[in-house]
């Protein structure tokens, strides 16, 4: 009876479990800036140090929208909760690098450009669903605070666990 019970135990702790330490995936992923006011595209690269902590690292492009486009690399951490079969939400913090590039033409007037370079504090959250074993969706928002640039992400992606 005890053999049965810790067979059935196994089974439902290996049903639940989908990520374990050591697993990594790659992913990419669709942005909009609210300060770049346009969307952008992304990748990402996540690993998993425990079955709820894993880290990702991510850059991001934003097009040029009225003469200002944006790119950003990412160091976040997430801490995962399982909420339901196959759905997580989780937490993040971490820190990123961003630069702006900006170029205005004005009828009669020099062209004005120039890039800046700035790092960021990075909070948020998302939610991820599992469509496979190894293939999941999400859907993320985080804040960055960026001196005189601070704005907040909205992010969809896709990730393949390997």
């Amino acid at each position: 009876m005890k053999k049965l019970l810790l067979l059935v135990c196994a089974a439902v702790m290996s049903l639940s479990a989908s990520a374990q330490a050591g697993d990594k995936a790659l992913g990419a992923q669709l942005v909009f800036g609210s300060e770049t006011n346009n969307i952008g595209l992304g990748v990402k690269g996540q690993y998993y140090f425990t079955d709820q902590l894993r880290g990702e690292a991510s850059v991001d492009y934003f097009f040029k929208n009225k003469g200002i486009s944006m790119w950003d690399i990412n160091a976040n951490v997430h801490y995962l909760f399982n909420v339901a079969n196959k759905v997580k939400v989780y937490p993040l913090a971490g820190l990123g690098y961003t630069n702006w590039s900006y170029k205005y033409e004005y009828a009669g007037a020099p062209v004005v450009e120039g890039s800046d370079g700035r790092l960021a504090i990075n909070l948020g959250g998302g939610a991820e669903y599992e469509l496979t074993k190894d293939l999941s969706v999400n859907a993320e928002l985080k804040y960055q605070i960026i001196s005189n640039y601070n704005q907040l992400v909205l992010g969809v992606g896709v990730a393949y666990k390997f």
